[in-house]
């Protein structure tokens, strides 16, 4: 990392005009983790908030992935250098503009201030460490925390949110989807849903699946989010943003059968997405806790017992509590129609 000095005038957002090249400060309150446009460019959208309570969305673009805002989640705190300011529709924005550079920090009181950024040359110095510190105070009183970022134990059906987690095996379903098995450390409140394939299709390390079968869920990720998941490297750490949770039940032999299951829908509508994260974030060490301290041996729920059936990946469940539930076992795979 080489760092340079220079004298930079930030701009508050509520004395951003039409037609002007600013630099700017704020606290990340929406975003898109970047994704591929209609053209040959990666866009990503982040709306942003200062001390003036002001917001400013962003629509940014370039042709490298990297060049983009590295942002995490919300309340991660960014720097824009030479923003171009236009308004649209009575809507002040922000857009790229020649040389817009970006850094980005994490907003969490007294973490360390790094700065993320895919630039070997960048400004910083004791002012803007100040001016971080500032935001992350400030934000600490004005902003709420995140509430969508959630662990596989607190999920609900028919739910949207945020996880952090650590893939473990993916494999293509079909042309328009594609399988990620996952894990955080935790266990669902159902039992979850599996996706029927072949081992063979199945990349990853299957004695460890098996071995963690009871603490691992099946995610469909859909449509543009495909080209991603072929990507992604078995064994690294996720942000996947806005998994649709839903139960799927139908009735057979006067039972109840339920089952979790876990669609990423096409789309980047709500900040759907997939981001990897590096092992130094701070989420990822609270995630590395939780994998080394779950418990493998225990059932997925305290109160079910798991039967495999001949030929079959799904596991037949029998739940002994609530009284109302009297049995879960498998679904059918349905394909969440991308929205």
């Amino acid at each position: 990392m080489s760092l340079y000095t220079t004298n930079y005038i930030y701009t508050p957002l509520n004395q951003l005009k039409g037609g002007t090249i600013v630099n700017v400060y704020g606290v990340v309150k929406f975003f898109k983790p970047p994704y591929l446009s209609k053209g040959t460019d990666y866009c990503s959208v982040v709306t942003i908030v200062d001390q003036t309570n002001v917001k400013l969305t962003c629509l940014l673009f370039s042709g490298n992935y990297e060049a983009l805002p590295i942002i995490y989640k919300n309340g991660d705190i960014v720097r824009f250098h030479r923003l171009k300011i236009q308004v649209y529709k009575k809507e002040t924005q922000g857009i790229t503009s020649s040389g817009f550079a970006s850094l980005t920090f994490e907003g969490t009181l007294g973490a360390p201030i790094i700065p993320r950024t895919s630039s070997k040359y960048f400004n910083f110095t004791t002012e803007d460490h100040k001016m971080v510190e500032t935001l992350r105070v400030w934000a600490s009183t004005h902003m709420s925390p995140s509430w969508t970022l959630l662990k596989l134990c607190d999920v609900q059906p028919m739910q949207y949110f945020d996880l952090t987690c650590q893939l473990l095996g993916k494999a293509e379903v079909d042309g328009a989807s594609f399988l990620l098995k996952v894990w955080d450390g935790t266990r669902t409140p159902f039992p979850s849903w599996r996706v029927l394939i072949q081992d063979l299709v199945l990349e990853g390390d299957l004695s460890h699946i098996h071995r963690l079968q009871n603490l691992t869920i099946d995610i469909l990720v859909y449509d543009n989010h495909v080209h991603v998941a072929r990507s992604l490297k078995v064994g690294s750490f996720l942000r996947i943003y806005s998994l649709h949770t839903k139960l799927q039940s139908m009735n057979s032999e006067n039972q109840t059968m339920l089952s979790l299951e876990f669609h990423l829908h096409g789309g980047t509508s709500y900040g759907r997405g997939i981001r990897v994260l590096p092992e130094t974030n701070s989420d990822v060490d609270q995630l590395k806790k939780d994998l080394e301290s779950a418990n493998l041996t225990a059932n997925q729920h305290s109160d079910v017992i798991c039967q495999s059936e001949p030929d079959d990946s799904f596991p037949s469940v029998i739940l002994l509590r609530p009284p109302c539930w009297r049995s879960v076992g498998r679904s059918q795979l349905t394909a969440a129609s991308a929205s």
